[in-house]
């Protein structure tokens, strides 16, 4: 039977992680599927690795030893992307997870989403910008070694100073017997520095446009994924939130709402600012020659040029505008469909005679002829 988690490969560059990073990274992959392979490339004879035999057992992590022919090539990297691309032609994997913080697999994390599966990076903050773009989702090993509440604590300890000189004194009379101690009053703790919520706020409201239904509600999951695709290090600890659900309530931009979908049910979530159109009232049983299609040349012209400008506004990147975002701008335009003589939007572009469309009903895109 076919396990329900996705299948992820992890591939270690041993020269470019530290040893006492290994168990909190391990823990953050498990959390994102199965592990089937584990590996972890590097020349554990030399003394900065030697330690490292204990903890691979310790995991179940196969080592795949890397002599060092010549001083300055780093043979373990070559053996970690071979070991990669053969992995990725068994047509095994979901995805691949690549801890290291060398900007050298940057093409090997490229060519492995090519072939449409994940990569999840896991590196120190000091990787290039561009690993970490190449990523799917890249994890920072300082955030996953250091909890808030150690990074609190260190923050409030005040720090020693040292001690004057002292000059001599005159004597002073003996003092009364010292009463019972007071307790030392806890340093108030640094709170930790997190990013702005209106900076999330805004990467949210950049991805949610031009991916909300006609309703406004976009699954919450795709949301983020768009995000990620071109931030890989966004995340809801950088903005002091635990969940992608948390940052949303706490931008206090969208509304939230557990909906049914497919078998279950998963969270959507609507701009607040979002304007839901009126419904459209079902049309009553007409004469046939009312509920005939108006020709082209019937159109009215002021319509027709409103439609075409819709058109032109709700067209996205890849050149076509989806049905919905056209209605919309088409009614911001303070134009409605009934003065067409059509019953429906996709009726009323059609005898335009000047929009290419392609699927139907509400699924429907459009962009302009020649």
């Amino acid at each position: 039977m076919k396990h329900e988690l996705q299948s992820l490969a992890v591939l270690i560059d041993a020269d470019n992680v530290r040893l006492d990073t290994l168990t909190p990274i391990l823990d953050a992959i498990a959390r994102l599927g199965r592990v089937t392979v584990r590996r972890i490339y590097g020349d554990f004879t030399t003394p900065h690795l030697a330690g490292w035999r204990l903890k691979l057992s310790e995991h179940a992590i196969h080592p795949i030893q890397q002599y060092r022919n010549t001083t300055g090539k780093n043979a373990s990297d070559s053996a970690l992307i071979i070991d990669a691309m053969d992995l990725l032609h068994s047509r095994r994997f979901d995805g691949f997870c690549l801890v290291s913080s060398d900007s050298d697999f940057t093409r090997l994390a490229t060519r492995i989403r090519e072939d449409g599966l994940m990569v999840f990076g896991f590196g120190e903050k000091q990787t290039p910008k561009a690993f970490v773009n190449a990523c799917d989702r890249f994890n920072h090993v300082e955030e996953l070694t250091t909890s808030p509440l150690e990074v609190i604590a260190t923050r409030g300890v005040p720090a020693e100073t040292p001690p004057a000189a002292v000059a001599p004194a005159a004597p002073v009379a003996p003092a009364p017997p010292p009463s019972a101690p007071k307790p030392p009053t806890p340093a108030k703790p640094t709170p930790t520095a997190h990013r702005p919520l209106p900076q999330a706020s805004a990467a949210l409201r950049d991805a949610y446009r031009g991916m909300e239904a006609e309703n406004g509600w976009v699954m919450v999951v795709k949301l983020f994924s768009k995000i990620r695709s071109s931030q890989p290090e966004f995340k809801p600890p950088l903005f002091g939130c635990s969940s992608d659900l948390d940052l949303i309530e706490k931008t206090k931009a969208f509304d939230l709402e557990n909906r049914p979908h497919k078998k279950g049910h998963t969270y959507f979530c609507r701009a607040k600012d979002f304007v839901v159109p009126k419904a459209v009232p079902k049309a009553t049983k007409v004469t046939k020659a009312v509920a005939q299609p108006q020709t082209k040349a019937g159109l009215d012209s002021a319509i027709t040029q409103a439609l075409l400008q819709a058109v032109k506004l709700a067209t996205t990147e890849n050149g076509w505008a989806p049905i919905a975002a056209i209605g919309m701008q088409f009614k911001a335009m303070g134009k409605s469909i009934k003065g067409s003589g059509h019953s429906t939007l996709t009726n009323a572009l059609k005898a335009t005679g000047k929009v290419e469309m392609r699927g139907s009903g509400m699924g429907a895109w459009c962009r302009g002829k020649g």
